[in-house]
This record gives C-alpha cells, structure tokens and sequence, in this order.
C-alpha cells in the first residue's frame, strides 16, 4: 500500500517548538547548509530561542549580521564549561568556532573549525542554549554529494536530520566535477557518467545506509531540503519527482522545496501520512 503524501505550501517557519525541550538539528549533504542553517536560526529566535550555531567539521566564518555573538573556543581550557555558564537572558543566535584556518591565499574567505559532536551531546541539557543547529558535512560548494568514510559528523543527540541538495543538479547529467565524492556517489547510486540525475539515483542516495542520512540516529525527524529552486526551468517537474521519491523512499518524513536566498525560503512541503 502507497503512502498518503499531503503537498502544501508553507509561508513561515516549518515547525513550531516547544520553548521548554532543547533540540539538535544537524545539517548534511551539499547546495546551501549554511544558508539554510542561519535561516532556521533566524526563524527560531523569532520564536524565543536561544540558539547556537557550529559545525562539526569546517565552515566559512558567517557575517557579523548573522550572529548575536561570535564565540571562539581556541583559548577555552574547558568549552564545555565556558559555554554551560554563559548568560543568555534574551532570544540570539550564538555562533561558536574553535580557530581561524590559516590560508595562503589572502582572497581567500576565512574557514573556520568547529566543535565536536560529543559537545553538543553534553551540552544538549546542561546550557543557555534551546536549539542547536550544527552543519555536520562538507561538500566543497557543490550541489550533491556521498559521505566519504568518516563523514558526516552528526551528534548522537540530534533531534532532526536535514540532508541538503542543489536543486540545479536534479534532472541533469551526472558528471564527476560537479558531484562531491563521485566514486562513492556513483557505487551508492548505482549511477554512471552521463545518467539523469532523477528519482531514481536520489532516491538510492537518500534510502542507502550509506547514503544521504548515514550516521543519523534512527529517532531522528529526516528532511530533504532541495534547495535553489530558482534555478529551475521546470518547477512542476521537480514537485513530481519529490513526489516520486518521497513514494520510494522509507527514510523521510518530509521534504522541503525551497531558495533559502529568497524572501519566503521554503515554498512547498511534502509530508508522509
């Protein structure tokens, strides 16, 4: 029996939280995590949150504009007690990293390195913090990718899993240079150079143990938010092949259509009945 999808179109934040739980959302894949990522923490300190905001692997360093506060860790003897005691009265977004990455190209934006996932598990119940939005992958700027052995670095406390893809790469053909991890990408996939990126190979990229949602614990609420939906001449057909994925696949609670650029981010949802 096929599942009931309910499609609709969304105008503010996707969920609404209980003001009392903290929560970790751990964000994977390629196509715009950290977009995505100060997006979520914008719409939940609209909401009253107190969030934090880091990696578990590295980051460009975000805006002045999108952080309340810049927290670096590198001269901390103990983070976790730094940031247990810190004293948050008001909603913010809290932007913690460990050091600068040192680059020899001085055009270079600054990376940065983040925390590890074990402090966000201890942290979790013992901080100011109410939600914890941690970019857990990197995807060197492109659109889609496989996890390579050690990746992604998700906290084992993570509430919500949101595995991100470009949408410029959907129904196109598959070429190494735009696909992070090709050779793994293509063995998980089942997909050769030159085939359609279509239902069928995204739906094996996010059903696969390996594949978009490896190392997300079970409990975990998992998204896929297909990103950069301006950038596509056919909109109708990417709702079907959602549509389609969200029929073959057994991993995903919703998916979000958006172009985190924009306005009104996410346009349509799907969710699983």
């Amino acid at each position: 029996m096929k599942p009931e999808i309910h499609y609709h179109a969304l105008h503010s934040s996707p969920f609404d939280l209980p003001t009392s739980t903290p929560l970790v959302l751990a964000l994977v894949g390629g196509g715009g995590k950290t977009s995505a990522a100060f997006w979520l923490a914008n719409q939940l300190r609209r909401q009253g949150h107190c969030v934090f905001v880091s990696t578990t692997t590295k980051m460009f360093l975000p805006k002045e504009t999108h952080a309340d506060h810049f927290i670096n860790l590198e001269q901390e003897e103990n983070p976790l007690i730094a940031l247990s005691q810190l004293n948050l009265s008001d909603p913010s977004i809290t932007f913690c990293y460990q050091k600068r990455i040192k680059s020899n190209n001085t055009n270079d934006k600054i990376k940065v390195s983040g925390v590890t996932a074990e402090l966000i598990d201890n942290l979790k119940n013992d901080s100011p913090f109410t939600v914890f939005i941690i970019e857990a992958d990197g995807a060197k700027c492109l659109p889609i990718k496989a996890p390579d052995r050690h990746e992604p670095c998700i906290p084992i406390s993570s509430d919500m899993v949101i595995g991100v893809t470009g949408a410029e790469i959907i129904h196109t053909r598959a070429t190494p240079e735009r696909i992070h991890r090709w050779n793994t990408f293509s063995a998980l996939t089942q997909c050769s150079e030159g085939d359609m990126i279509d239902h069928r190979i995204l739906g094996n990229l996010i059903e696969h143990q390996h594949g978009m949602f490896k190392h997300a614990p079970e409990q975990a609420t998992k998204i896929w938010l297909i990103n950069k939906i301006d950038l596509v001449t056919n909109y109708q057909q990417l709702t079907q092949l959602a549509h389609q994925v969200m029929i073959q696949t057994t991993q995903l609670d919703a998916i979000w259509l958006a172009s985190m650029h924009s306005h009104t981010p996410i346009k349509d949802v799907l969710t699983r009945n």
